[in-house]
């Protein structure tokens, strides 16, 4: 049956047009008010609101196949008075004021509705309909999906006119009644002079204001600018849910959905993404990346911006981004960038992201070692937070975002410290209640509160204060020392920020603002939930103190460190004297060590959890010797830093090119070493006698011209050669594949090719070669050498992330019958699990690890002796494979699973 013609043809009831600024001093000063938006009555607009939604309820729930076609279902409901009354109504409102959301604060949905049905003269016809269906459920109860609507919202996606802008078609195409058009013409007319965000919106998430006043002869001016942005963030569970309509609301109007995606995301959820946006009929494109610590660089910044602009992306189209931290980060600060402003909607995927990077209004990425050099000011538009994505976490990533919530638990919510105090370590072994195939509806109730309760708090910090125009802020709490050693030391950030929790919590007992049980309790939650106290960088105090100077600096001249004074409130130290930062960190050291595992957490470092470690892009000491408040004039010496792999080559290993031609010996002590979990002292810096491997070399069959190409290429280069294996062992290397009968080879560090062009003159014809190599420059050397080789047709050259392509060859079902380990020394751990564990090595396949002794010859104090030692502990402990240690160059360790 038809809509009831009382509704619709109810006789109109008309608004004042006419825009009169307020009645001013005489002054000969010339003023500007730029906009002149109706105030806001919170009786009558709630009443405008609620008649419209009454008639519009009427007129959808009519809608269904055969009765309405969706241009006549929108006609209906813009001739219907009432709903023209609330609409000329709301256009004309400041909808992002204060007075706005106290007004509607009561029904958070319907304030989300209103602030876009203000734009509706510039909606398309498909958006505005799916507004109107949504407020009217909202205000007159039930879901939040929109379910009473469906059939309306889809008749109306369904018209041809459903991407056309709605003042277009009231002026043609709807065939509205002509006074009615009439009226919707003055309305926008008026519009363009009070508020003409409402009818040409560059976002419709984002409003400017301003004052300007001048003299008369503007020989002086003043002005002030603000801008207003509105975001929503919502707990939602089954987001990826085909019923759910959260996200067909933004892009179904669209047709499409570009989106920034984790590679690991896509990885385990991609097939879902898929089956989400083509079950809706929405074309979806995946730009995908690393979401790695290691992966947050400028340089993959603009990589997503140049595939922002081949997709055709714009300028009010919303993107859909896609992880954890590090892509809500660059994602997030590439759409700032991106036609200087490109709204984003984030579906966060972890902890980080979902209570902190996610909603954040600081996107950022790193750069030249240095965390969060660059970004912007730039919140998501729409933050999903959805807990089965945390499903697939590893309990390492997962312990390192709760490092985030108790940062706002400490400082701004006591009730949600007590949550955490409650629920403990099962927010890691049941991932937040969501392991398994049945879950704890009460442990369920109480993630979603700790969520819900983490986010509101940071919010709460952060959405006041937007563009950080002041430094008291909260939420930076654990972020004051922490910046200096995270990246240098390759820890994970929840750990870092944890270490930072714990002695700000110290130095705020020692202020007399929390109590001594009060300080006990952070720090036993800290360390149950496995995150560090402590940390040995934190012993460098030059190097925290360097981070100390550089947050003063970036915090306007005020160090003003966010502690807890009282759990759940927050104080700010604005004084701390290296003197005084020595004596509390060796106090505070003391401390951690009564503490578990001495203060220390579990999985700390991002390489045991399978991620990159930031540290080979890091500088590792950055000592500044100055005082708060005084220039630093002192230029940074670079011989007391450690920056890229490639870097750390140049300064750390050069002096050890020359060890290379004196060939030192051996003490020539017998006896048995003691192995611990430290490696051996160790006085040369070779493990050949003078001579031996001189005259092994001379004995050994030469290069071929191919392979010797190679050599001549990196000494032109100008790169470090002993990085390369050399003739020795790249002979080796060919006779090992041979007397294997190899077929295929995994090479994980390319560098110039040398091992990888050896390894394919060993193989059979048909036989494969996939190397890796991080660095574009030098991979761009190898592959010249390898084209101009015979041996182009075996070779395989990856350039990126060598765990990301490995997890990738992996996942593809990929077997190597021999996998080399030549790549960045502290990722051996990494590479040997990947190899082991991820299906790469082939069931009568060997592992060979090159530069194994340089546990003992690369110098005390340099990590990667350390890190090497441990690779060779972990592999000598694995009782799973049998191995052998060979003296060959810097040792290869020959590794094979027991048959």
């Amino acid at each position: 049956m038809p809509p009831n013609t009382s509704i619709i043809n109810d006789a109109m009831i008309e608004l004042d047009h006419t825009f009169e600024p307020k009645s001013k001093i005489e002054s000969n000063t010339r003023s500007i008010a730029y906009y002149g938006l109706d105030e806001v009555d919170p009786v009558k607009h709630a009443q405008f609101v609620d008649a419209a939604v009454e008639a519009a309820h009427e007129i959808m729930t009519l809608m269904g196949p055969g009765l309405f076609n969706g241009d006549a279902a929108v006609k209906a409901l813009l001739e219907n008075s009432h709903v023209k009354k609330m609409l000329f109504a709301v256009s004309r409102l400041p909808v992002f004021s204060d007075e706005m959301a106290l007004t509607f604060k009561d029904d958070l949905i319907v304030l989300g509705m209103l602030k876009q049905i203000k734009y509706f003269h510039a909606l398309p016809m498909s958006s505005f309909a799916i507004a109107l269906a949504r407020l009217s459920e909202a205000r007159l109860g039930g879901g939040t999906t929109g379910k009473p609507y469906n059939a309306f919202v889809d008749i109306v996606i369904a018209s041809p006119n459903s991407k056309k802008r709605l003042d277009g078609l009231c002026e043609k195409g709807l065939n509205l009644n002509e006074k009615i058009r009439a009226e919707y013409k003055n309305n926008a007319v008026h519009l363009e002079q009070v508020d003409p965000h409402a009818v040409y919106p560059t976002s419709i998430f984002r409003q400017c204001n301003g004052n300007t006043c001048a003299t008369p002869d503007a020989s002086i001016i003043e002005a002030v600018m603000s801008t207003s942005i509105t975001t929503t963030i919502r707990i939602e569970h089954g987001v990826l849910n085909p019923e759910n309509r959260l996200l067909y609301h933004v892009y179904k109007p669209l047709g499409r959905a570009v989106a920034i995606v984790d590679s690991k995301v896509e990885k385990y959820f991609g097939a879902d993404l898929d089956h989400y946006f083509r079950t809706n009929g929405i074309d979806l494109q995946k730009l995908i990346y690393g979401g790695d610590e290691a992966d947050k660089d400028i340089d993959n910044v603009e990589k997503i911006l140049v595939d922002l602009k081949s997709s055709g992306v714009a300028r009010n189209e919303p993107v859909l981004v896609v992880g954890g931290g590090v892509i809500a980060d660059i994602g997030g600060f590439a759409c700032a960038l991106y036609h200087r402003n490109t709204p984003y909607v984030m579906l966060c995927t972890s902890i980080v992201s979902g209570i902190d990077a996610g909603p954040s209004p600081r996107t950022c990425c790193d750069g030249y070692g240095y965390k969060n050099l660059y970004g912007a000011y730039h919140p998501p538009v729409l933050t999903l937070t959805d807990r089965q994505f945390f499903r697939t976490l590893h309990p390492g990533w997962l312990r390192h975002g709760i490092a985030e919530i108790i940062k706002m638990a400490c400082v701004k919510d006591y009730s949600l410290f007590c949550l955490l105090e409650d629920v403990g370590i099962k927010l890691v072994t049941d991932k937040f209640g969501v392991m398994g195939d049945e879950t704890d509806p009460e442990l369920a109730r109480k993630c979603d509160l700790i969520i819900g309760k983490a986010m509101e708090g940071y919010v709460r910090s952060e959405y006041g204060n937007l563009w950080e125009t002041h430094q008291c802020r909260p939420h930076a709490f654990g972020h004051t020392w922490s910046p200096g050693y995270e990246l240098p030391a390759g820890m994970l950030h929840g750990h870092a920020v944890a270490t930072c929790m714990g002695y700000g919590t110290y130095l705020s007992y020692l202020e007399g603002w929390v109590s001594k049980d009060e300080m006990d309790r952070t720090l036993w939650l800290i360390s149950n939930m496995e995150l560090s106290l402590w940390h040995p960088i934190m012993d460098d105090i030059d190097l925290i103190y360097g981070s100390q100077v550089k947050i003063v600096d970036k915090r306007g001249g005020s160090l003003c460190a966010p502690v807890p004074k009282t759990l759940g409130q927050c104080g700010y130290i604005q004084h701390l004297s290296k003197e005084r930062l020595t004596q509390t960190m060796a106090e505070y050291k003391v401390i951690c060590g009564t503490f578990p595992r001495g203060g220390l957490g579990v999985e700390v470092h991002c390489h045991e959890v399978g991620l990159q470690d930031p540290s080979i892009v890091a500088k590792k000491h950055v000592k500044v010797a100055a005082h708060v408040n005084i220039p630093v004039s002192q230029p940074f010496n670079e011989t007391n830093a450690e920056g890229s792999y490639n870097e750390w080559i140049e300064n750390a290993q050069s002096k050890r090119a020359d060890a290379h031609n004196e060939r030192l010996g051996l003490d020539g002590d017998a006896s048995r070493l003691t192995l611990t979990a430290e490696p051996p002292a160790f006085e040369a810096d070779t493990i050949f006698k003078e001579t031996v491997e001189d005259y092994a070399t001379q004995l050994t069959t030469a290069a071929s011209p191919d392979v010797a190409r190679i050599a001549s290429a990196t000494s032109e280069e100008n790169m470090f050669l002993p990085c390369m294996v050399g003739q020795l062992e790249g002979q080796f290397l060919k006779m090992f594949v041979q007397m294997t009968k190899s077929k295929t080879v995994l090479d994980i560090g390319t560098f110039t090719g040398y091992s990888a062009l050896s390894f394919a003159e060993g193989l059979p014809a048909g036989g494969n070669v996939v190397t890796i190599e991080n660095d574009e420059n030098i991979a761009a050397v190898a592959k010249r050498c390898f084209d101009a080789s015979a041996q182009a047709s075996k070779i395989d050259l990856r350039v990126g992330s060598a765990p990301a392509i490995m997890e990738e060859l992996g996942s593809s079902g990929r077997k190597f019958d021999i996998i080399f380990i030549d790549a960045d020394k502290d990722n051996y751990a990494t590479y040997y699990k990947l190899a082991m564990d991820g299906g790469l090595l082939a069931h009568d396949g060997c592992i060979l690890a090159d530069n194994s002794l340089c546990a003992l010859v690369y110098e005390e104090g340099d990590i990667r002796r350390q890190r090497l030692h441990e690779f060779n502990m972990i592999v000598a402990n694995d009782d799973r494979v049998e191995q052998a240690v060979l003296t060959v160059r810097e040792g290869i360790t020959v590794i094979r699973k027991k048959l």
